[in-house]
C-alpha cells in the first residue's frame, strides 16, 4: 500500500468516523487485557478513544482447544492466509523476539472496493507460546506516533482465551483508524477460532 492510498483510506475513515468519542465506544471493551474472564462471553469487542490523539481495540474470543493448539495455528504464519481474510496475512524474517520482519496486512479497499494489502516492516515482540506483536512508530504521513498491537493466548482449563488487541497513540487519526480496523480483528479472531476447531 502507497503512502498515499494509506491517507485516502484514513481520509476516508474521517468522514464516516467523524466523532469524537469521551468514553469506550463499546460497553464491553475493557481497560486491561488481564481483566477478562475466560467464558464463551468475552467472544466480543470494542474501541476507546482516550483522547484526541489516542485510541484502543480490545478483542476477544473463546476457542475450544488447547492454549498450544491455538498458538500452533497462530505462529503458523506460511499458512495463514489460507484460513485469514481479515487483517493479519502472515509474516516472515526473524521470528524471534526482537527479530525483524515483514507484516503482510490488508488494510483498506482500492477503487474496486479489492482489500489492499500491505507489506510492513515491524521489529517483534514474540514470548513463544504467550505472546506476539510489535510496538512500532507510524510514518509521518499519517500522523506519526505508535502503533501497539498485541496478539496472546491465554490457557482457560482445556479452553484458550484469544486477544487481540491494539493501541495508537499520538496519532491526530487514532480513533478513525480504531473504527477502521475493529471489524477486521474481530473477523481475523473468528476465523482463527474456525481454523482451530475444525
Amino acid at each position: 500500500m502507497t503512502q498515499s492510498s494509506i491517507l485516502k483510506s484514513t481520509c476516508l475513515a474521517a468522514t464516516f468516523f467523524a466523532a469524537t468519542f469521551s468514553t469506550p465506544f463499546l460497553a464491553q471493551a475493557s481497560d486491561q487485557n488481564s481483566n477478562m474472564a475466560c467464558d464463551a462471553n468475552m467472544t466480543q469487542g470494542g474501541i476507546a478513544q482516550l483522547s484526541a490523539t489516542h485510541a484502543t481495540i480490545n478483542t476477544s474470543i473463546l476457542i475450544d482447544a488447547a492454549a498450544a493448539e491455538v498458538w500452533t495455528t497462530l505462529t503458523n504464519f506460511e499458512a495463514m492466509s489460507g484460513w485469514s481474510t481479515g487483517t493479519l496475512q502472515g509474516i516472515t524474517g526473524d521470528i524471534k523476539n526482537g527479530g525483524s520482519v515483514v507484516v503482510t496486512f490488508l488494510f483498506g479497499v482500492d477503487d474496486t472496493g479489492k482489500p489492499i494489502s500491505n507489506e510492513i516492516p515491524h521489529t517483534l515482540i514474540f514470548e513463544n507460546g504467550e505472546k506476539f506483536g510489535w510496538s512500532d512508530p507510524f510514518p509521518a504521513n499519517i500522523g506519526g506516533g505508535h502503533d501497539n498491537h498485541i496478539y496472546a493466548v491465554h490457557p482457560c482449563g482445556d479452553k484458550t482465551l484469544f486477544i487481540q488487541s491494539d493501541e495508537i497513540v499520538d496519532n491526530p487519526y487514532a480513533a478513525n483508524f480504531v473504527s477502521q480496523l475493529l471489524a477486521g480483528y474481530q473477523l481475523f479472531n473468528a476465523e482463527l477460532k474456525a481454523a482451530v476447531e475444525k
